[in-house]
């Protein structure tokens, strides 16, 4: 059991869960539109990701890390080696990959780019002082949203474009709209465990403005939301059976887990898994339902 949580702890630390998390929402755009994936574009998500979380962690670092109360902080600071070692090889891994796609899919990764960067460099003048996206008042978890929609599921329609010339803007639109949906709300959890933390730095999120149970009822109506929009989702039965199976499994880690244990830092975390479950319990429906056609 203990090497089983150090593994949980090094996937989270490291931020290799939340890239595994990024790769597997894309293959499930592939698999949602039912075209086979293209292995760089998997490779550019995971990458982005890895680097991107890994410099917000960087432009956090506290003056003395070691007296920070987080023991993510002090472990990532005290194990610099792989955190380099790890940020080198993804960014090499992204740089080859992106040679290897379309020129208009890497002038819209550009374009992510700039949005995702802005959420965690401080390019913006705010009352004074040098801010980052992320910290303008309630906006941080739409902008994350935002940029793993565009990412997630706009990637993969650029790159696949010619393919998916019978998939009209009014269906594309409405699969962005389920994925920001399900996104803010595995990232609404985030803000209510960090309400303390975020009201010591004077942060306005929406998990401050609306107070820990308004929070919670509004994660439930979004996945209630969620439901009801994938039932009316262009793409398998068997995929929207997986979509619903994985909100019901969200459902059950509100209830039992992530709102019933809130201060315990590393069960939220539980979140990023379910990016990565989506898609596997997907795979599994659509070879069940498969299966039983034959």
């Amino acid at each position: 059991m203990k090497s089983l949580i150090k593994v949980w702890k090094i996937l989270v630390f490291t931020n290799i869960l939340i890239a595994i998390g990024a790769g597997a929402q894309v293959l499930l755009s592939y698999a949602v539109f039912q075209i086979p994936y293209n292995i760089y574009i998997v490779q550019v998500e995971f990458c982005a990701t890895l680097l991107l979380y890994n410099l917000s962690i960087w432009m956090s670092k506290p003056k003395d890390y070691t007296k920070s109360p987080y023991e993510r902080t002090r472990w990532v600071f005290d194990h610099m080696s792989i955190f380099w070692t790890i940020s080198l090889l993804a960014l090499t891994l992204l740089l080859f990959a992106l040679t290897q796609i379309s020129l208009q899919t890497l002038i819209y990764f550009g374009f992510i780019g700039v949005i995702s960067l802005a959420y965690v460099l401080p390019i913006l003048n705010f009352k004074g002082e040098r801010k980052s996206f992320r910290h303008l008042p309630y906006i941080k978890v739409f902008h994350i949203a935002l940029i793993w929609s565009l990412s997630t599921v706009g990637l993969v329609y650029i790159e696949s474009g010619n393919t998916l010339q019978d998939l009209n803007y009014g269906s594309l639109l409405y699969l962005l709209l389920c994925k920001f949906l399900f996104i803010i709300l595995i990232t609404l959890p985030f803000d209510l465990r960090d309400m303390k933390q975020d009201s010591y730095y004077h942060l306005k999120t929406v998990s401050i403005a609306l107070g820990e149970r308004k929070t919670k009822v509004l994660c439930y109506l979004l996945l209630m939301a969620h439901i009801i929009l994938v039932l009316f989702m262009q793409t398998l039965g068997s995929i929207k059976i997986g979509l619903i199976l994985c909100d019901i499994l969200v459902l059950l880690l509100f209830n039992f887990k992530i709102f019933k244990e809130r201060n315990s830092f590393l069960n939220v975390y539980l979140l990023d898994l379910m990016l990565v479950m989506q898609y596997l319990i997907c795979v599994v429906c659509i070879q069940i339902v498969d299966n039983f056609i034959r």
